[in-house]
């Protein structure tokens, strides 16, 4: 039960739900979370957001490093409408709560991992760049019924 809240607050802090302030458009009209997005930038985002929840920066994200940072991170995204990791959205959330379900604590290279792993899954042509169909794609499948 533990390990499945600390993966739940993890999530809570990581990706925007509904509801949230979302960014606005960009100037072509692609909303930030169909944006097409390159593996390095995943990985990018994945090594940033990691460094956000790990506030001793030992390369471990513990239970009460996960509910400090969500608490944190929750406050800024609606004082600022910032997202912290802009275009992933719930269904990495639930993608990881499934890989990190029996963890106690998240180092950088399993975090990282997870998320290069949901990339490649949802990169259906395989060429390194998620497209906004790809995207569109994930968001669609993530409504249908399980």
């Amino acid at each position: 039960m533990t390990t499945t809240l600390f993966v739940s607050a993890l999530l809570v802090a990581a990706f925007p739900g509904q509801g949230l302030v979302q960014p606005a458009a960009d100037p072509a009209g692609i909303a930030p979370d169909l944006a097409p997005i390159t593996r390095d930038q995943a990985q990018q985002r994945a090594d940033s957001l990691f460094v956000q929840l790990d506030l001793n920066h030992d390369g471990i994200v513990t239970l009460d490093e996960a509910m400090q940072a969500t608490a944190q991170l929750k406050a800024e995204r609606r004082a600022t409408g910032r997202d912290v990791a802009p275009g992933i959205g719930g269904h990495t959330a639930r993608f990881m709560i499934r890989r990190f379900e029996h963890a106690e604590a998240i180092a950088r290279p399993q975090f990282e991992q997870a998320m290069l792993d949901h990339f490649d899954q949802m990169d259906l042509n395989h060429d390194g760049v998620l497209s906004t169909a790809e995207r569109e794609q994930a968001k669609v499948a993530k409504r249908a019924p399980q």
